[in-house]
Parts: structure tokens; sequence; C-alpha cells
């Protein structure tokens, strides 16, 4: 009976452990992204369509490097809607529509938002 509470309260420590250095991650990887998104809207908004196009195709490569270790942990959905936002921002920027660039920009900085806070390690997320 004690050795199974023991490794009970063991194994409990692990996953709050991983979950906790998960958690971390997360925030960090998403406050980085959305940091590194706003010099992109910065040339947008000076109409520099060669800057804001090289900076946000080094984010959505960037992204694609790193995105396929995020989706182990999370939902698929979450990272795949980052993506099409990442390039339909390139999309949009590349086709000089100033319209389409600002929604989809809006739309990165939401969906990375979203995968912080969505798999947050709280309460309401563990249960």
């Amino acid at each position: 009976m004690r050795r199974n509470l023991i490794v009970s309260l063991a194994i409990l420590l692990l996953v709050a452990a991983v979950g906790g250095a998960c958690e971390k991650y997360n925030a960090d990887l998403t406050a980085r992204y959305r940091r590194l998104l706003l010099p992109v809207e910065t040339a947008m908004a000076r109409e520099d369509w060669r800057e804001a196009g090289a900076l946000a195709q080094q984010i959505c490569d960037r992204w694609q490097r790193e995105s396929g270790w995020v989706q182990l942990w999370i939902n698929h959905g979450d990272t795949d809607a980052v993506s099409h936002a990442l390039r339909g921002l390139c999309a949009a920027i590349a086709q000089r529509d100033r319209l389409s660039a600002a929604l989809y920009w809006g739309d990165c900085l939401e969906n990375f938002a979203h995968l912080h806070h969505r798999d947050a390690f709280t309460l309401k997320n563990i249960l």
C-alpha cells in the first residue's frame, strides 16, 4: 500500500513537472513569435513590402521547422491555424494587399496567443 502511494505521488510530480515545462515552453514560444511579428506590421505600415515579405517568410519558415515539435502536446488544429494565418500573411504581402495583410497579421497574433492560453497549465485545462 505504501509503495503504491509513493509510486502514485512520484508519477503525479512527474506529470506536473512535464506539464509545467510544456506550459513555460509554450509561453516563451508564443511571446517570441508575437515579438517577431511586430516588425512585419511596422514594415507594412511604411509600405515596405519587400522587407515585410522577407520578415514574414522568415517567421513562416521558422514556424514550419518548430511546429512539428510543438504538435506533440498542442492540438494540431491550433498549430494548423497558425500555419494558415502565416501563409495568408505571406501571400497578402506578396500581393501588396494592405487590408488582407493586416487581417492575417491580426490572425497570426491571435492564433499564437491562443496556443498558449488554450493549453496553459491551469486547473480548468487539467480537469
